[in-house]
């Protein structure tokens, strides 16, 4: 007989649902005898514990990691000693592990039984066979359910020393807390070891009855909200007489109510976002991948109506090569069942606005490749749920890949205008469309609560518009993944009364819904600026250095590979071999990119691994480009060259300094510049570093390949005349601009900048007290987020550093390089020398900055009071531009006080402008005249030593007469980039002049960029050219190749054919729409 519903005697809702509270919460005051306490029905110690600790690495090896050298294998033949309960592990990223002995009382027999483990730090199951089983994650996954059957067993337990977010020492305190550095010496307490039966029956009823609960909560004066505290009201009273049959009808009867057709429709999605590193190391995260999966496959087997979304092809990479049993199941998951869904295209989830545009290529690329090779599936979705704002370009780089759908939710951070809309058309600075989607929970690890299905609901800046919503549940971050709790929570409200409409699904199936709706979406254009941890821009800054020249790095070899190819210079073998090589090169840069590592939002260990995988990467590549320089030019002793992998010919002053002093150029028209006694740092020949001492010589290049090292007389040569009378110091000219520079101000230089005749390029005209070139400080306390923010408030404290020991000496005058040097210490024991120097020929006056930083919570910019009237300025993005304003007219350009640019930034007015460059700079502050670039910070969590170090900064000013476009100036950045701020290496040879090969790769329209020359990945005898347009326009080029060719295909990113193209004798001729980018196949 169905139960009756009794309405409680009293109408007192407060004490009835503190009552239901009280009856199912592990905090309650009577958490012992309430029915959470009856989820286990009795417990029995182990037969047997022993241990094993691994042995810790010794400095200078790094404190984590030394588990990848144990596997089960070996660690099973080790001694184990005897363990107890009480005892301590550690210490911080230690590793133990534990012989587990057990024995099941008969009387259990057919009942289900947990192994419970609690340490508070992260485990995992293996068998004892080496099988891994199962992840432990703390507070909501600390037991593995035995095998039915199971009467006497052996495990293994491998115990990792840190909790699962990291090793903060406060982490118990929550957020804000955990992001201080890791504590070096945290332990581990075994409190928990036993097996215990487990009351499926209460878990049930308890899961019923959190749901009732919430539901009363959050609907509270409402008739549902009233039936549901009545139905669990009883349910306590029937549970408590033991009437457990009653209750659950009860629960049943209301759970299946069913809500209206018009409802709300949320997709519900398992999830795991695991940071690829951030308050863990890379290894660790190898672990946690192999936990949480794990967790999820045992999970698949007990709901197959549930979905697991799977997102990072490296971190699949990672268990596939780690744990290859494991990855199996995966596999097979992926390929028969369905349930483990690979998402988002990408390599790792990167950061979404410093990466370069061909690093965004190529995250798509190696993510997909990974995706068909091993799974036979190609991704539909961008799938970026935690990074710090979106470049406007990212329409048109995901559509360059076939992909149409954008998903992300970290919008809904931002601190100052709400985004709004969940669901719209994005489209990019090309005019390209994309279908988003930020679910309207505002987060990917929703825990299946009510409050959480409601706030989805209610929370939907698209009511009316669109009814579809994603809901993302599972523990994440630290990983972890969905629980029995959360899948079971969901099961009881996919449909009632008051409630969205919730299905277990996949991302596909929800955008072919969201898609039916799209009509009556927004549009939204241009970048997705996130008014938050705009910090990121400019904290660890070497990491940033390393990414732009890694960059580089990689184009340039590149490029080398398939001019030695179509020579037939290299054979099919070897250049297979060297692919792979620059593969893996590229795999480890797209690695550093992850969206807490490039950002700097890590931990010191992070960010010194993050270093040594760029120094092999830099060791790697210049191994690869001296082995293709020989390959291609021969040796010799005749000559030497120089390779110029820009695909447009280039007039510059080169600086050059081989490893061998000996081999210095001398000669007519080479002049020597010495900047300093001693070698900086990683100077060595063809780094992208300017040396200490070198040899400087005006020389021009041709395109994309070599050209004999011959320097050439000047045009337009540097003079130097010094100023009189005192504070005089002097001028520098060289016929375009002229610099001159006063010690009107004791010790520090004043500048001032003409070119054009007497056009003058600084002027702060708005009187807000700027010197041009001068170093500014400012305050840097965010409110919380420390690596991550620069608040807007910091504007407010701006000043002069405290300088002294101020030096100021003219270094060099000759006819190719002007330069003189300022030097002063300041602050906390920081110093800095700024290298002033000018180039014959040249429009740019450029600033060699070195900085030794040693200061807290303190950030240091470089400023230039503009001669300019703009009311918007330009940033270089990946494959092209965008405008941002120089006001704050409205709230949402006040939230862009901190913004993020490339290589260039330009504020002109009709007549003229004025464009900064950086090799490696891109958080900029430029409020109505005045430009201020971001040099470095100084925050002190995550990473206490944060940019506690020697910085090298290469940047220039370009004043220029009518617009950027005119004035070159993308082109001016490249060369900045590839050549001007770099070690430039001189190839012995005995080719000259039209034997050496050059236009390898030429463009007849100056507007369009040919960013990208490569092997073709997967076909042969085929080079990649990948060309964007750069101005804003419509373009007609013809490319022209340095050799035969038999085919012309165009190809999207991925390197897929698109359709033939037309070509005549050694080119093509194809057109470009304005920021259009376009790949190509071209045969030989």
């Amino acid at each position: 007989m169905e139960p009756t519903l009794k309405a409680p005697i009293h109408k007192n809702r407060r004490t009835t649902m503190e009552q239901i509270s009280n009856f199912i919460s592990p905090e309650s005051l009577f958490k012992d005898i309430n029915l959470f306490s009856k989820l286990y029905d009795a417990s029995v110690p182990l037969t047997n514990l022993t241990k094993f600790s691994i042995p810790q690495p010794t400095p200078p090896d790094p404190p984590h990691g030394s588990w990848i050298d144990w596997p089960f294998s070996r660690v099973v033949q080790q001694e184990f000693t005897p363990a107890e309960i009480g005892q301590e592990f550690g210490p911080t990223w230690a590793t133990h592990w534990f012989k587990v002995e057990l024995r099941v009382p008969e009387e259990w027999s057919g009942r289900d039984v947990h192994l419970r483990w609690v340490t508070g730090s992260e485990s995992t199951v293996y068998s004892s066979e080496g099988a891994l089983l199962q992840g432990i994650n703390p507070k909501f996954r600390e037991e593995f359910p035995l095998p039915p059957g199971t009467t006497t067993a052996t495990f293994y337990i491998e115990m990792a020393c840190n909790h699962i977010m990291g090793a903060g020492p406060d982490y118990k305190n929550g957020w804000g807390d955990e992001i201080t550095p890791p504590s070096p010496n945290l332990f581990f307490k075994l409190t928990v070891a036993d097996i215990a039966l487990f009351r499926e029956d209460i878990f049930q009823l308890y899961t019923d009855l959190e749901m009732l609960n919430g539901i009363a909560s959050n609907l509270g004066d409402t008739h549902i909200g009233y039936q549901a505290m009545f139905v669990a009201n009883q349910m306590v009273n029937d549970i408590r007489v033991d009437k457990l049959e009653e209750a659950k009808t009860l629960a049943a009867n209301f759970f299946s109510s069913g809500t209206g057709q018009k409802s709300h429709q949320l997709f519900a999605m398992g999830h795991c976002h695991i940071d690829t590193a951030w308050l863990w190391p890379y290894s660790e995260t190898i672990r946690k991948c192999a936990r949480s999966f794990s967790a999820q496959l045992q999970l698949m087997k007990q709901y197959p109506e549930y979905k697991f979304v799977c997102s990072q092809a490296q971190q699949l990479a990672w268990v596939k090569e780690t744990y290859p049993d494991l990855y199996q199941e995966i596999h097979d998951q992926v390929i028969n069942e369905k349930q483990f869904i690979v998402v988002g295209s990408t390599w790792v989830e990167m950061d979404g606005n410093v990466p370069s545009g061909e690093a965004f290529m190529r995250q798509y690329f190696y993510g997909q490749q990974f995706f068909r090779k091993e799974f036979g599936v190609a991704c539909k979705e961008f799938w970026l749920p935690d990074t710090f704002g979106y470049s406007a370009q990212i329409p048109q780089m995901i559509k360059h890949v076939g992909i149409d759908r954008f998903l992300t939710q970290k919008m809904s951070w931002s601190l100052v205008n709400r985004f709004p809309n969940n669901s719209f058309i994005w489209e990019g600075i090309d005019g390209s469309q994309v279908m988003c989607h930020f679910p309207p929970g505002d987060s990917y690890g929703m825990s299946g609560s009510v409050d959480e299905f409601l706030k989805s609901q209610n929370n939907s800046q698209d009511k009316g518009r669109c009814n579809n919503g994603i809901y993302l549940f599972g523990h994440g971050d630290g990983g972890g993944g969905p629980t029995r709790t959360i899948i079971e929570r969901i099961k009881r409200v996919q449909n009632v009364d008051g409630l969205p409409n919730v299905r277990f699904s996949v991302p596909d199936e929800f955008f072919e819904n969201l898609a039916t709706e799209k009509d009556k979406f927004y549009k939204w254009v241009g970048e997705l600026y996130l008014e938050l941890h705009n910090g990121t821009y400019t904290t660890q800054a070497k990491i940033k250095w390393y990414n732009r020249k890694g960059e580089i790095f990689l184009r340039e070899v590149e490029e080398l590979m398939s001019i030695a190819y179509t020579m037939g210079r290299v054979d099919e073998q070897q250049l297979a071999v060297d692919i792979e090589e620059v593969d893996s090169n590229w795999k480890n840069l797209l690695l550093n990119q992850f969206h807490d590592v490039l950002p700097g939002s890590c931990i010191q260990l992070v960010a010194e691994e993050a270093w040594r995988i760029y120094e092999e990467v830099f060791s790697s590549l210049k191994i690869l480009r001296d082995a293709y320089h020989v390959r291609i030019l021969g040796g010799g002793t005749t000559t030497k060259a120089i390779y110029n992998p820009l695909t447009w010919p280039v007039h510059t002053v080169i600086f050059m300094k081989p490893d061998n002093d000996q081999d210095l150029p001398v000669g007519e028209f080479i002049q020597t510049v010495n900047l300093h006694s001693d070698p900086f740092e990683n100077q060595g020949e063809g780094r992208f570093r300017v040396p200490n001492t070198f040899a400087a010589a005006l020389v021009n290049l041709s395109p994309s390949g070599y050209s004999t090292f011959q320097p050439i007389e000047p045009l337009n040569k540097v003079t130097y005349a010094a100023n009189t009378p005192s504070p005089g110091f002097g001028t520098f000219s060289n016929g375009i601009i002229h610099l001159e520079a006063s010690t009107a101000s004791p010790g520090l230089p004043t500048e001032k900048l003409f070119f054009n005749g007497s056009d003058v390029a600084f002027n702060d005209f708005l009187n807000r007290g700027v010197e041009p070139g001068r170093f500014y400080i400012y305050d840097d306390l965010p409110l919380i987020w420390d690596a991550w923010d620069v608040m807007d408030y910091h504007l407010e404290t701006r000043r002069e550093p405290d300088f002294t020991n101020m030096e100021l000496q003219l270094l060099s005058y000759g006819d190719i390089v002007g330069c003189y040097r300022w030097s002063a210490n300041f602050g906390n024991g920081s110093s800095i020398i700024r290298y002033t120097i000018m180039r014959c020929d040249s429009p740019m006056i450029e600033y060699y900055t070195i900085v030794d930083w040693k200061e807290e919570h303190k950030m240091l910019k470089v400023e230039f009071p503009a001669d300019v009237l703009a009311r918007n300025c330009t940033f270089e993005i990946q494959y092209g531009h965008t405008t941002r304003p120089t006001h704050i007219n409205t709230s949402w350009d006040m939230a862009k006080f901190e913004v993020c640019g490339h290589k260039w930034m330009d504020m002109s007015q009709n007549d003229k402008g004025i464009t900064v460059i950086t090799d490696s700079k891109y958080g900029w502050h430029v409020r109505e005249n005045i430009i201020q670039l971001s040099l470095l910070r100084a925050p002190k969590n995550p990473d206490a030593n944060c940019d506690m170090h020697k910085h090298f900064i290469y940047y220039a000013v370009l004043p220029h007469v009518g617009t950027f476009q005119e004035a070159d100036v993308i082109k001016k950045a490249y060369e900045l980039n590839v050549l001007g701020s770099n070690n430039i290496p001189l190839m012995a040879t005995d080719l000259v002049g039209a034997n050496l090969p050059n236009s390898w790769v030429t463009l007849s329209d100056n507007t369009v960029i040919a960013d990208t020359v490569k092997v073709a990945a997967e076909i042969p005898r085929a080079i990649c050219v990948r060309l964007y347009e750069s101005f804003g326009g419509y373009a007609n080029p013809t490319i022209t190749m340095g050799f035969g060719i038999v085919r012309v295909e165009e190809c999207n990113g991925l390197e897929n054919k698109i359709g033939d193209i037309p070509h005549t004798g050694n080119g093509f001729s194809v057109q470009f729409k304005p920021f259009q980018i376009r790949s190509f196949l071209v045969y030989f």
